[in-house]
């Protein structure tokens, strides 16, 4: 309870910062300054989340030059597992690239980060509506196109047992329609920080994420794209195994 005391108290106060200052010099900005400028804003109350319960972040790269030498124009999409509510926070403030997410629709009501994601270009996808979740996965389809690197959790829920789920199918149309470019990303230990059903958090845990091999889609026969989310699934809980 001290841990969620602390790190709601932190984000409170942030929050009231970050807009009292920062949020109205952005309606002065071109789209894509406004979303660069929105997703610094976001890696920072991240950083200062995770500080606030003392977590440890650790960061593996299996091909760090890969990744850095990507071109955004081509269309990235990080796939990570779902493992808490911190999730988003650690991937914000683990990885070196400013990044976007499609997160659920609740999410875009959440006090501190909900308004910053949605300046951040994030796209919150309905699931209680299928006409509107396929309009809002169009909507990231074009986004990525744009250049805005994007986060997707194809679980679409959090684990409730800490282990990796099934991947749905429909996640990686985001790739498929893009024929962008697969970085798999996996996280360990945000469920150990705060576990699905719970407002409890623990301080002082340890966070893992892998940063894989990027993965080209334009290259991948086209037999094999029915299995995109086995083969990435597979990936990811290679890693988590192994951490």
């Amino acid at each position: 309870m001290l841990g969620l005391i602390l790190a709601s108290s932190t984000g409170f106060f942030l929050f009231i910062f970050i807009s009292i200052f920062y949020l109205p010099r952005i309606h002065f900005l071109s789209e894509r300054k406004r979303v660069e400028y929105s997703r610094r804003k976001l890696k920072w109350l991240s950083k200062m989340v995770l500080g606030s319960l003392n977590v440890k972040l650790r960061v593996k790269y299996k091909n760090r030059r890969a990744i850095n030498s990507l071109d955004k124009t081509k269309g990235i999409i990080f796939v990570c597992n779902h493992q808490s509510n911190l999730d988003i926070p650690a991937i914000v403030t683990a990885l070196h690239m400013d990044v976007g997410f499609v997160a659920k629709h609740e999410m875009k009501s959440w006090p501190f980060f909900g308004t910053w994601m949605k300046k951040s270009n994030c796209v919150f996808l309905n699931r209680e509506n299928p006409r509107e979740g396929i309009k809002d996965m169009k909507k990231a389809v074009e986004l990525i196109k744009k250049g805005y690197p994007t986060v997707i959790f194809p679980e679409g829920e959090r684990t409730i047992n800490g282990n990796v789920l099934s991947f749905k199918k429909g996640s990686f149309k985001l790739a498929t329609e893009t024929k962008g470019i697969i970085v798999p990303l996996t996280l360990k230990g945000t469920y150990d920080i705060q576990k699905r059903g719970t407002l409890k958090m623990n301080r002082g845990k340890l966070v893992t994420l892998v940063v894989d091999e990027p993965i080209f889609v334009e290259d991948i026969p086209k037999e094999e794209l029915k299995n995109l989310n086995i083969k990435v699934r597979d990936i990811i809980v290679r890693n988590f195994e192994a951490i």
